[in-house]
């Protein structure tokens, strides 16, 4: 018997932006009985190193073209057509396994990112327990740098429910991306040269979210005939802490489950 389609939410932005920190509490807040809820992290999904692009003369990890995209909509679409998502079948990244730890409620990362065990509970006690008519509401995570920008394939696009965008502006997008000391990649791993950001990161982001901001300025006001065109969602809070960004999202996630419901 097919499994109920679950609810699909993109939870997009600039890499070091708190996506994956935000993503593994989630599961705290929308729980068993009433959620399963998965995460998939689109890292699994990069092309070989042999098959990414170039920009300025540089390897390209951060563009739509560096992503397989055939195999992460077939995975998506596996699922909402009534597959059963299985154990195992969705490896977490060691930089997920280091946003868990460093996202689970404790003075050092409550003074990080603000995110305390009772403001969890809190959000926890505000979702609806009644899921689905029939019954579980599924729930997969899609956290990733790029889902629903123009060079993502429509035929993705179309099966996320939700897409969420957070916001970084320059400086602190430029600053966590070089505190980071490297990524864990199919060869081995990847350290960012020199200039890395100016020269890949933020061009990428600039021209793929553009639209979703007026004049096409990504630090300034939202686009909302844009953002409501694509379906998108835009977090402009602050930057500098997670616990408003964490209560956002987890009510943009509680308002598309309850329509689900209805």
């Amino acid at each position: 018997m097919p499994y109920p389609p679950p609810l699909v939410v993109a939870l997009s932005g600039l890499s070091s932006t708190g996506k994956s920190t935000i993503a593994a509490h989630l599961p705290s807040i929308f729980y068993p009985p009433f959620y399963s809820l998965t995460i998939l992290h689109v890292d699994e999904f990069y092309k070989p190193e042999a098959g990414l692009p170039h920009r300025e003369g540089l390897l390209d990890w951060d563009c739509a073209a560096s992503l397989d995209w055939p195999r992460l909509e077939q995975t998506v679409r596996r699922w909402k057509n009534g597959d059963e998502i299985k154990e195992g079948e969705v490896n977490p990244q060691p930089q997920f396994e280091e946003a868990v730890a460093a996202g689970r409620p404790n003075e050092k990362a409550e003074e990080k990112n603000g995110i305390t065990k009772a403001l969890v509970e809190q959000l926890r006690s505000e979702v609806p327990v009644t899921g689905s008519q029939e019954g579980l509401q599924r729930i997969v995570i899609l956290d990733g740098f790029l889902l629903f920008t123009p060079s993502v394939p429509s035929t993705f696009r179309s099966l996320l429910d939700l897409k969420i965008l957070l916001r970084a502006p320059y400086a602190e997008a430029k600053r966590r991306r070089e505190a980071r000391s490297g990524y864990t990649t199919m060869e081995g791993w990847w350290e960012d040269p020199p200039g890395y950001f100016d020269k890949v990161v933020w061009p990428n982001y600039v021209e793929e979210n553009r639209g979703f901001f007026m004049d096409g300025e990504v630090e300034g006001k939202v686009n909302e005939e844009g953002c409501e065109r694509e379906g998108a969602k835009v977090w402009m809070g602050r930057t500098d802490g997670l616990r408003e960004a964490l209560s956002w999202v987890v009510r943009m996630m509680r308002t598309t489950v309850e329509v689900n419901s209805s």
